[in-house]
């Protein structure tokens, strides 16, 4: 059967075989395309779309001769007719159709290329209007795909995907001004001011040259608006404000409330909320900044704890900034005597007559008094009041300003206030009366993210912009907080380099904690002894005089208080800090002896954990109470438990996994990167002594650092860790460790496909395994089975393999500890089945593979079982299922760095890619290939890669 490629995209032809066809003449060429879109169609609709100007029998003549030329040109099999009625594309025999292929991930690839574009047959107009029809319905799905999109990167904030997808649309749509003001806002939003404003000017001079008009009035509104946020936003040649940077979105919001750039049309006030430190203060004084840029009057006052009591205290500063102002003397003009001394009273505290019964009716006075000032104001400006702090302030004052904004509304006067976010409900319920309106905007002001965070002390401590490790500290220890992280900048650009707090940092931790009951105190002092996040469970076990309620009141005590917060990890729950800092602190402040007796109940407790269930997500816990406790033997004990059952994981395909583990457990906060675990194995290689206990750890440091090197290539001082482990377990009489080298040394020999070697190591093995060495009993007979299996002696390999999956199956009991292994034999009868050219089989059992092997942990080996899946597929001509599985296959090996089996998958990608005519995305996974095999040295691969380069000419 011939290989058959449509391409209606752009100029449409067809390729079979890889050469192009050239149809006998136009309308045969029609209606083969037709046929591929439709796949089937009644032979009257063919013929009204391509002879509806002939008469029916020649248009069944014309027809008929059409499916001749076809049948003639690209085989008999392609064409089928059902009866006299319908003629079809054969399914037996579908031809590759890009058409077909179209998704949302790849459409807008094609966007240069249209359906069927220049293709025209002379007068057929119904074959016209079904191209237009198509186009059409191309364009509608191309233009949705594109918004969504978008959106998707403007929810994400990634700049570069916002400008890919804008430019799109707006090409697919180049006078729609709506969608100008859309891409406009988004722009804006994201804070890139210079690509909203680039983008207005874009549209007028496209409007001006080509259809004579101005944009519309809204449109240009948004620009003026914009340029307005973008002078009252930081630029690098201007002086830096550094609790307010990064704050555009925020900033651009304050401007469409102030202005009304709501759908409504409506300006709004504005609460701003967030935690201490968080930079409130600095955004409200940049939104009074960008107030005096629209002309209007800003009014500020701020409310204190301690005044919180006092009557109409914050409005006494503002009628005190109202004297202040220029028109003063106009203002205090225009009201009666009376008038203004009734207010110079009442704001100077002197409401109240002395005897106390004329309050009431002298603060009804007032308020008129007030309103009548606000008034005259009014006519001719816009006033927006500013009140830092609103949750201090007092009763009456909430009540004038509630009358004020009531009486005159958010076209003529606006708040602008921040609130503390411990105080979220009260300031709420005091506005209530706008909130209802729809009046308020509430913009909740969070710390920094990482990325800002790097910004920012890039900027500031240039010396740090090449040290990610030392800016994550930082990022760790602040969590963003613009106080916080003000305070360590000024501090480092005094010391260097340092994580300590400065003396204002303690004071402001200090005053938070001054008065806090001796309870809550006390389980903060517990909670900073755990490195992350801790349960109740654990805080129970320093904490025993307290009961289960009692604890849980406390804990939600210290949560509105902002102190901690609660996590959810699946159905468990969890506390933590709110701030890395108040931990710190906290620790730091309490004794010597009394952290050290706590990290040692831990760390028993946790050691308990870990050994009894040989529960491996236990381990760092019990390594970093131990560090805490001095207690070194412990710590390397641990440590190298952990990390040989790490990277028995990382490091190997099929493991045996001989601790308890889930995939995907939630303990990154302390897991080992490999250059720490690395460095961990020299420390204790350099270790002097001879000691049983010292020589036992050498050896298996040799081990990891041996394995490690080995699966990612580099042979030479991985076999020699690898030897000089063997030679200390020889010493030790250690046949367990004896095993493990041999091991490695047979998956060398897999690697770059040395038989001899295999087979020579894994009699060695077999000689070492007695009766109590179950598990290795079986690896071994897996092994001996892919060394039959390369020796061609495919029926004893299938039966070998077979026993040692039953061996395994029966062992494991549902365990999941033999998953991967049990995973691998059917990984190994899928390669005999391959071998013997039995690909059906082959795929049937690698599919079992990939279910088993994703049971329990998942390991390289799933990529190993992805890859044979993605090269079955290729080999049966299966494209879309080949490219899915094959992504799957690199994307599990990246994950942990893996190159063995990656090199393959990658050469493999590149062949796929080819038949899908992406020649320069091949060229990419081919380089790829081609620098992991001259790592790797996979002969089988280098076979691949010279098929690759013959076929491309790479």
């Amino acid at each position: 059967m011939a290989n058959i490629k449509v391409y209606l995209l752009g100029r449409p032809y067809v390729e079979m075989d890889g050469e192009r066809v050239n149809f006998p003449y136009k309308k045969a060429e029609g209606f083969f395309y037709y046929l591929c879109v439709k796949k089937t169609a009644t032979r009257e609709e063919i013929i009204s779309v391509l002879w509806g100007a002939d008469n029916e029998n020649v248009g069944r003549k014309n027809l008929r001769e059409a499916v001749y030329q076809i049948k003639k040109l690209l085989g008999k099999e392609i064409l089928v007719t059902v009866g006299h009625t319908s003629i079809s594309l054969n399914p037996e025999c579908m031809p590759e159709i890009d058409w077909d292929n179209l998704n949302d991930e790849n459409l807008l690839d094609a966007e240069e290329q249209g359906f069927l574009s220049h293709f025209m047959i002379k007068n057929s107009y119904e074959f016209e209007e079904w191209i237009s029809a198509m186009q059409e319905q191309y364009n509608k799905r191309f233009v949705k795909v594109a918004r969504e999109k978008l959106y998707k990167a403007d929810a994400t904030k990634n700049m570069e995907e916002i400008q890919k997808y804008s430019n799109i649309l707006l090409k697919q749509d180049p006078y729609n001004e709506k969608l100008y003001y859309e891409i406009m806002d988004i722009y804006a939003l994201n804070g890139n001011y210079n690509m909203a404003i680039k983008l207005y000017y874009d549209l007028e001079k496209i409007l001006a040259d080509e259809l004579g008009v101005e944009p519309s009035s809204e449109v240009t509104e948004l620009f003026h608006r914009i340029f307005n946020v973008k002078g009252n936003t930081n630029s690098d040649g201007v002086i830096w404000n550094l609790p307010f940077w990064g704050r555009n979105e925020e900033i651009y919001q304050i401007s469409e409330c102030i202005v009304g750039g709501a759908k409504d049309g409506c300006p709004r006030c504005v609460a701003i909320g967030g935690e201490d430190g968080v930079g409130k203060s600095a955004l409200l004084d940049k939104a009074m900044q960008m107030v005096k840029g629209y002309q209007m009057i800003g009014l500020y006052a701020a409310c204190y704890r301690e005044e919180s009591e006092f009557f109409l205290r914050p409005w006494s500063d503002i009628f005190w900034e109202v004297e202040q102002r220029a028109d003063y003397q106009v203002l205090r003009e225009s009201m009666s005597e009376e008038k203004w001394e009734q207010l110079e009273h009442f704001f100077k505290g002197k409401v109240m007559e002395e005897n106390g019964k004329s309050g009431a009716l002298n603060y009804q006075v007032m308020e008129q008094a007030v309103i009548d000032m606000f008034r005259k104001i009014l006519e001719h400006n816009k006033v927006v009041l500013f009140f830092d702090d609103i949750q201090w302030m007092d009763q009456t004052s909430i009540q004038l300003l509630n009358r004020l904004l009531l009486t005159f509304g958010t076209h003529k006067i606006l708040l602008m206030c921040t609130f503390n976010q411990e105080k979220d409900a009260d300031v709420m319920e005091s506005l209530n009366n706008i909130v209802k309106k729809g009046w308020l905007h509430v913009i909740n002001l969070f710390p920094f993210n990482e990325k800002e965070t790097n910004e920012i002390l890039c900027k500031f401590l240039p010396e740090l912009s090449e040290d990610q490790k030392k800016r994550q500290n930082v990022y760790r220890m602040t969590e963003g907080n613009a106080f916080f992280l003000m305070e360590s900048i000024n501090l480092m650009k005094e010391k260097g380099y340092t994580l300590e707090k400065s003396q204002k940092t303690n004071n402001v931790i200090k005053a938070r904690l001054v008065g806090l009951p001796e309870q809550e105190l006390e389980v903060l002092n517990c909670m900073s002894l755990f490195p992350e996040k801790v349960s109740i469970e654990e805080i129970e076990l320093l904490h025993l005089d307290m009961d289960r309620l009692t604890l849980v009141r406390v804990l939600e005590k210290l949560q509105e208080r902002h102190l901690i917060k609660e996590l959810l990890v699946g159905w468990n729950v969890y506390y933590k800090f709110e701030h890395q800092v108040f931990k710190e602190y906290i620790y730091d402040k309490q004794s010597v002896g009394k952290k050290r007796a706590y990290h040692q109940i831990l760390a028993e407790y946790y050691e308990a954990k870990a050994t009894g269930k040989k529960n491996f997500a236990y381990l760092p816990m019990t390594i970093h109470h131990y560090e805490k406790c001095h207690n070194l033997v412990k710590v390397y004990q641990y440590k190298i438990a952990y990390l040989k059952e790490y990277y028995t994981i990382v490091n190997e395909n099929f493991p045996v996994l001989h601790w308890e583990m889930e995939y995907g457990d939630d303990n990154q906060e302390l897991s080992f990167q490999a250059d720490e675990i690395l460095r961990l194995a020299e420390e204790v290689i350099r270790f002097e002594g001879d000691s049983h206990q010292l020589q036992e750890m050498k050896m298996e440091m040799y081990y990891v650092k041996g394995r490690f090197d080995i699966a990612i290539g580099e042979y030479e001082t991985g076999l020699a860790n690898i030897k000089a482990s063997e030679a200390i377990a020889e010493t030790l009489n250690d046949n367990k460790a004896r095993l493990n080298n041999y091991k490695q040394m047979i998956f060398y020999g897999i690697q770059i496909e040395n038989l001899p070697l295999v087979k020579k190591y894994v009699k060695e093995g077999m000689k070492l395994i007695d009766e109590t060495d179950t598990d290795e009993k079986g690896i071994f007979m897996r092994l001996k089975g892919w060394y039959l299996l390369h020796e061609g002696r495919y029926e004893e390999a299938l039966a070998l393999l077979t026993q040692a999956r039953e061996f395994f199956e029966n062992r494991d009991g549902g365990s999941g500890q033999y998953a991967m292994n049990i995973a691998a034999c059917y990984n190994y009868i899928g390669d005999v089945c391959r071998e013997m050219k039995e690909y059906q089989s082959a795929l049937s059992y690698y599919k079992i593979a990939i279910e088993k092997g994703t049971e329990k942990v998942v390991t390289n080996g799933l990529g190993q079982f992805y890859s044979n899946v993605g090269q079955m597929y290729y080999f049966m001509e299966k494209n879309t299922e080949a490219r899915t599985y094959l992504e799957k296959a690199i994307a599990c090996f990246e994950k942990n760095g893996y190159y063995w089996g990656l090199e393959r998958a990658e050469a493999y990608m590149a062949l796929v890619l080819l038949r899908f005519g992406e020649k320069d995305q091949a060229k990419k996974h081919y380089k790829k290939a081609v620098s992991l095999t001259e790592k790797m040295n996979n002969p089988t691969t280098v076979s691949v890669i010279r098929q690759i380069s013959k076929e491309a000419g790479f």
